[in-house]
């Protein structure tokens, strides 16, 4: 157990190109789901869901083995009362029904003027045919009679796609489908339905632009783009969907949510950590140099199964928030100088590693350590120096679980 005595806080701002911050928000691109909960997962975390205590906590991915990742709304098989319907796997544009009769090609009809003006405008034609088109049908999703389906256009011989949503009236033997210039260079791999709207997941083909999740309305035939990012839910890029409940679950690199139909998403972010077992935030001080990370020594004691905020991650170590704040001094022109900065959470560095170098004098010893993006606060000075706390220590990654907290 160290007692830390007194502490002396030096500021030294470098910057360093070998060594560079990452994000300590974890994703969790993989969705599953029963009754009662639903997981979020990536290759190492999985994390839960319970719908009855309305609450997430985060366990190794290995412990849940044997939960099937949910597939509904990802394949090209589906199923309407007695009749399997798929995508056929020689012609593009066609579903192939099967019972207990055999098997039957329902085939997709050349475009309507409607789809073709859509078509064009995205193309930028001003006249189109229905043979300059080529469709092709994926992914599936029953919704009572109907087939909803994926649908991607080429102009040509595979040129220039257009995302797009249709379906299949089983009871009616109809086709449908809809087009949308905002849909270019993307592809669908996903769909879902709640209530009277129809969610489609488009990826991009390209790998330029970002995932697209489209609501069709069954109420009105529009369709219209979601921005998660809009609705509250933080991050750029939408990994994956599904619907749960009649609730939609949204994964983005930054956050999970569950979104209720009709309330604002519920959102989880991994911006803390808590050890499982006894643990210690150590000392650590960065060679910007030569890219080196160099423990020094235990720190403060982590409470077992608290959750910590998280400031910083470089390399393998993480910095967490101390359990208490200690006091420091440093040089009144210093903090003049920087104050602005230092007294948030955000010192402006981007990924470049630019750190405050603390002192702390623990049983007649110097201990050293770089902080990053942890707010120092003012406490008193006079005109050479000023003392102010800190709270923020260091761990390796590995000694830690990562916790989503709502937002």
């Amino acid at each position: 157990m160290i007692r830390i005595l007194t502490l002396l806080l030096f500021l030294e701002t470098a910057f360093g190109a070998k060594l560079t911050q990452r994000s300590f928000l974890v994703s969790f691109p993989d969705i599953a789901y029963d009754e009662k909960q639903v997981v979020f997962a990536n290759s190492e975390w999985a994390a839960i869901y319970s719908s009855q205590a309305g609450a997430m906590f985060t366990v190794p991915r290995d412990s849940m083995q044997g939960l099937t990742l949910a597939m509904t709304g990802r394949e090209c098989r589906e199923f309407v009362g007695n009749a399997t319907f798929s995508c056929s796997p020689i012609r593009g544009n066609t579903l192939v029904k099967q019972d207990v009769f055999g098997n039957e090609d329902k085939v997709l009809p050349l475009p309507s003027a409607r789809a073709l003006t859509a078509l064009s405008d995205a193309w930028h034609m001003m006249s189109l045919t229905a043979g300059d088109v080529q469709e092709e049908i994926g992914p599936l999703y029953a919704q009572g009679e109907r087939i909803w389906f994926g649908l991607i256009a080429y102009h040509g011989s595979g040129q220039d796609p257009i995302a797009g949503l249709g379906w299949y009236d089983t009871r009616l033997d109809q086709f449908g489908r809809v087009y949308s210039d905002a849909l270019a260079d993307v592809a669908p791999k996903w769909l879902g339905a709640r209530q009277d709207t129809v969610w489609m997941l488009c990826k991009p083909i390209d790998g330029k632009q970002t995932s697209k999740l489209i609501g069709y309305s069954i109420y009105d035939a529009t369709i219209a783009l979601l921005d998660p990012r809009a609705a509250g839910v933080p991050g750029d890029t939408i990994l994956n969907t599904a619907i749960w409940r009649d609730a939609m679950l949204i994964t983005t690199e930054q956050a999970v949510s569950v979104w209720p139909q009709g309330n604002k998403p519920w959102v989880w972010q991994t911006d803390a950590y808590a050890s499982r077992d006894s643990a210690w935030l150590q000392f650590v001080t960065f060679d910007l140099e030569n890219g080196i990370v160099t423990p020094d020594g235990d720190f403060f004691p982590l409470i077992p199964n608290q959750p910590a905020q998280a400031f910083a991650v470089i390399g393998n170590w993480i910095e967490l928030l101390t359990p208490r704040g200690i006091e420091a001094t440093m040089y009144r022109t210093r903090w003049d100088d920087r104050q602005d900065v230092l007294t948030k959470f955000d010192w402006g560095c981007g990924n470049n590693v630019c750190p405050a170098r603390v002192k702390i004098v623990v049983k007649g010893e110097d201990k050293e350590m770089d902080l990053l993006d942890t707010p120092l606060v003012y406490i008193e000075g006079n005109s050479s120096r000023v003392r102010v706390g800190m709270q923020a220590g260091w761990i390796p990654l590995d000694q830690v679980v990562p916790v989503l907290m709502k937002k």
